[in-house]
């Protein structure tokens, strides 16, 4: 059986408090009898109730009173204002304060028993609107969770296919361990100081990641040649560019790094490859990344060279400043502590080929989690 709705009735004139009363007790409600707002108060705050019906004319504190102290109390609440017929513009006012229905004197019992259900379905249907709302939101939340934790993993999966990708042509290349790490590093360390950040900033990153990746299509006789090129073997080696772009172009999440695949050799003077830009027809992400590029070049040991110091390289890169090099990319450049580059440096160490599997089992095992 449920419990009977609990109204709590506010009035300073004893008969009508009586008389309502004794009605609402008839019709099986909990009723509690306040003749004051400020004794309504103490009633409310001991005690739990449904709806409150308050006249509005009272001798210490009004209606209006109670109303703002029981919706403060319990926003929820169901009120129903009493009042004569000259008070109607109060009991507006009333409403716009947030009570459910006002009530004019003189009534009848049947008319307040009506106003009383109406506002207690109302209340009713508010509450299960509130709660359905709350259950939606809550839901949406988790929703919305699940999905950036698989937008997380699908992102970390992409990255580790690359990383794995990259890996493998590092070890091809042998003399180049550990290159596409540092120059990554070099790359997010430089964008970072241009204030580059969030997509762009993973976008140019990736590019430098996999800048080289069109080498995979470069004969090994040209490749992994000890010492110098002739110019045959130039004009091949200088194809991996295009092929890394041709090669990466169909993929979507890719998109925002092919500029730096395409267009990494190309030279702030117009002297570069493959399309001879110059100055700012040069993507930024490209401009960033050669500075990076070159300057892992003249810092790490190749089969036919030895690793010069920093303050050599910076020296040489400074040199190149609007010529190979945006010279403002250059300036950031410059601003680079010694300390951050070392660290850079010493942390790129050759992947041998048991790392290369290890990234591989990596990422499969992250490719079969993520389609379960």
């Amino acid at each position: 059986m449920s419990q009977p709705h609990r109204i709590l009735i506010v009035d300073d004139e004893m008969v009508i408090r009586d008389l309502m009363g004794r009605y609402f007790k008839r019709k099986n409600y909990a009723v509690s009898l306040a003749p004051s707002a400020h004794d309504a108060l103490m009633l409310f705050q001991k005690e739990k109730f449904d709806i409150v019906v308050t006249d509005i004319k009272m001798p210490d504190y009004d209606g209006k009173w109670l109303l703002k102290q029981i919706l403060s109390e319990d926003p929820n609440m169901a009120v129903l204002m009493i009042t004569g017929v000259d008070d109607t513009k109060e009991a507006v006012d009333c409403l716009r304060l947030g009570a459910y229905d006002y009530i004019i004197k003189p009534f009848d019992t049947e008319e307040i028993r009506i106003a009383v259900e109406r506002a207690l379905e109302r209340k009713s249907l508010l509450l299960q609107k509130r709660e359905y709302q709350e259950k939606l939101e809550s839901k949406v939340r988790e929703r919305t969770l699940e999905l950036l934790r698989a937008y997380e993993e699908i992102e970390s999966t992409y990255q580790k296919t690359l990383e794995a990708l990259i890996t493998a042509l590092d070890v091809r290349e042998k003399s180049t361990g550990g290159h596409s790490k540092r120059v990554v590093e070099y790359t997010r360390v430089l964008a970072a100081k241009l204030h580059i950040r969030g997509a762009q900033l993973l976008g140019i990153t990736r590019g430098a990641l996999l800048h080289d990746v069109g080498k995979i299509g470069i004969p090994d006789s040209i490749l992994l040649k000890p010492g110098p090129l002739n110019d045959e073997e130039w004009s091949i080696m200088r194809q991996h560019t295009l092929i890394g772009y041709h090669m990466l172009k169909g993929i979507k999440f890719l998109k925002s790094s092919l500029d730096v695949v395409r267009y990494h050799h190309e030279r702030w003077d117009g002297k570069g490859y493959p399309e001879g830009l110059t100055g700012e027809e040069i993507p930024l992400g490209a401009r960033i990344f050669a500075v990076a590029d070159t300057f892992d070049a003249i810092t790490s040991e190749r089969v036919y060279k030895a690793a010069r110091p920093l303050s050599e390289a910076r020296m040489i890169i400074q040199e190149e400043s609007g010529k190979q090099f945006d010279p403002k990319i250059v300036e950031v450049f410059n601003s680079i502590p010694d300390r951050v580059l070392e660290t850079i440096i010493w942390s790129g160490q050759k992947t041998d080929v048991s790392n290369i599997v290890r990234l591989v089992r990596q990422t499969l095992n992250r490719m079969e989690a993520s389609e379960h």
